[in-house]
């Protein structure tokens, strides 16, 4: 009987132990999809790219905070002559949601010409002012 004991408890440790290392493993892995354009957002500032306007197409809600929201940008952008559909996430207070149109000019900050990273810097609603 303490056999039967002692053999359960090994596989149960052995099974815990792989347990956490596949949660470590997972935890290091790097975000993709909406999530790592959520990361580029949060991160904007300490990573460097030159800054370039483009026009807004259309936009989405990704993710909704105590501030604001944060919408899923597709628009138009100018990278090494070449006009080029991208998106990238932008963080938006709640009480300019409904000054999004069609049109809009963004400011982009991106990394390398293939994008590695992307994120709207600004948004310009009118002229005279910019606003995040």
């Amino acid at each position: 009987m303490t056999d039967l004991i002692a053999k359960n408890l090994t596989l149960f440790s052995w099974s815990i132990l792989a347990i956490f290392i596949y949660l470590f493993i997972k935890g290091l892995r790097e975000p993709t999809g909406d999530a790592k354009l959520i990361q580029d957002r949060a991160t904007l500032r300490d990573w460097y790219g030159p800054e370039k306007e483009g026009g807004l197409e259309t936009w989405e809600p990704l993710k909704s905070t105590r501030k604001g929201e944060y919408f899923l940008f597709h628009f138009i952008i100018v990278i090494d002559r070449k006009a080029q559909k991208k998106k990238a996430a932008a963080f938006i207070n709640a009480n300019d949601t409904a000054r999004l149109k069609p049109g809009l000019k963004l400011r982009i900050k991106y990394q390398g010409l293939l994008t590695k990273k992307i994120a709207v810097a600004d948004i310009i609603f009118d002229e005279s002012s910019q606003e995040t």
